[in-house]
């Protein structure tokens, strides 16, 4: 890293320590090829109030310089509405869209203590191989408790860093002046215990993307397709998947197409659904692209509808001998829906509609009716009958519902084009059939 400015102001570290429970971690980031920023959060976790934290991370290789460290979280100023002291936009009052905060307007009151808080103070100093960060209120405000980043690292990355795992790590610089240890304190200086995580920032290299999924809060989801574009041969894949507040636990992970032979495991850890993948024969997923990976999720009822974003993080892919290869997946919208339109009545009867479009490439929605509570199975069958894609299965409360068909057959590989059959049955003794064509 290169040199950017001395941070001079230090906290007060004071020898005795809390015992509230701390972690900051490196959230795991990636970027594409030749994007010159690269941004990376840094997490908090605390069970008590947090005055303040100073930490210094050291990239490996050292290839990286900073051009920003910039508030985020519960370290950002509070949101608040910018419409003029009335709250009414467009009335031309004192404030109104000047984009700071005048006393009047409407906020959100986070901290809980009445008043709007702005961001907290962030200095860093960007050293040779290292960037030092303080964060701190001079005007004595805490960070609430909670689990979420409280800066984003900006950081500048060269054109010739390309298809690289850059490993980021906290450590103590003790031949500065002022030395720079890790420390997180309360809001009266006192050191709390604190366990520190490293993590990465991955440039470039093999591809992950998320595909399909959504569904309708209360119910099982649309499968979501995990797809692996890769020019090597892949031993391992690792990864968490990350929504808001964890509206979505894992049913079932099942490989696809290249990835059928390894055996796929999710588990809900800290609010995360971890997906390990690994062949316990040594076979590898072939050089190529498409989905190797699908996964079914419980929805929870009280998910808002809208667009859902799930994150990919930690993401590790593995070459011979477990090596981790340059790796990076991107956000993704998961869409929750309902058919119940707002006052529109409950459906009175069972119904399948037709698919719209069709005839469609790439995709097409299909709508139905459950007037009662009962299990359904909604599936895209070939023309001998053979169940070429399962779209829902599951319990389903009264309602309108959607589901999209992608093209893709159980195994993540698209079909031929030509006429297919959706049919839909539920507990309640209803089936229904009808006919689609896909195009390509």
């Amino acid at each position: 890293m290169r040199r950017s400015f001395l941070v001079i102001t230090s906290l007060i570290i004071i020898a005795s320590f809390g015992f509230g429970e701390t972690v900051v971690s490196v959230i795991g980031s990636s970027t594409q090829n030749a994007n010159p920023i690269a941004p990376l959060d840094i997490n908090l976790a605390n069970t008590s109030a947090v005055g303040g934290l100073q930490f210094s991370l050291k990239d490996m290789p050292n290839e990286l310089s900073v051009a920003a460290v910039v508030p985020a979280g519960r370290a950002a100023a509070e949101p608040y509405d910018d419409f003029g002291v009335d709250g009414t936009a467009n009335t031309s009052d004192f404030g109104e869209g000047d984009g700071q905060f005048t006393p009047g307007e409407p906020y959100t009151d986070v901290n809980g203590n009445s008043e709007w808080d702005g961001d907290f103070s962030v200095e860093f100093n960007d050293r040779d191989s290292t960037v030092s960060v303080l964060i701190f209120d001079a005007s004595g405000n805490s960070i609430i408790p909670g689990n979420g980043p409280v800066c984003t690292i900006l950081f500048s990355v060269p054109t010739t860093v390309s298809d690289e795992i850059i490993d980021l790590k906290f450590h103590e610089i003790l031949n500065a002046d002022p030395q720079f240890l890790l420390v997180v304190t309360d809001p009266d200086g006192t050191a709390l215990n604190t366990t520190w995580l490293n993590g990465s920032l991955t440039v470039g290299g093999i591809e992950v993307r998320l595909t399909g999924g959504g569904g309708t809060p209360g119910n099982m989801s649309i499968p979501l397709l995990i797809e692996l574009n890769n020019a090597v041969p892949v031993k391992g894949i690792q990864f968490n998947l990350v929504d808001n507040v964890d509206y979505l636990t894992i049913e079932s992970v099942q490989g696809l197409g290249r990835g059928a032979d390894f055996t796929f495991v999710g588990n809900e850890v800290n609010g995360q659904s971890l997906i390990l993948g690994v062949n316990f024969n040594g076979e590898e997923i072939a050089p190529g692209s498409g989905a190797i990976l699908e996964i079914q999720f419980n929805i929870a009822a009280n998910a808002p509808l809208g667009e859902l974003t799930i994150s990919t993080t930690d993401l590790i892919v593995a070459t011979q001998g477990g090596l981790p290869l340059p790796s990076n997946g991107e956000d993704y919208v998961f869409p929750l829906v309902t058919g119940v339109e707002e006052g529109a009545e409950l459906p009175t009867a069972f119904e399948l509609k037709q698919n719209y479009p069709n005839p469609f490439n790439p995709t097409t929605t299909i709508s139905y009716s459950v007037p009662e509570a009962s299990e359904v199975v909604i599936g895209i069958y070939n023309l001998l009958g053979q169940e070429i894609r399962s779209l829902s299965n599951g319990e389903h409360q009264p309602g309108v519902y959607t589901t999209m068909w992608d093209g893709l057959n159980q195994n993540g590989v698209r079909v031929e084009s030509g006429i297919y059959i959706y049919r839909m049955s539920s507990s309640a003794g209803f089936s229904a059939t009808k006919k689609l064509v896909m195009l390509k």
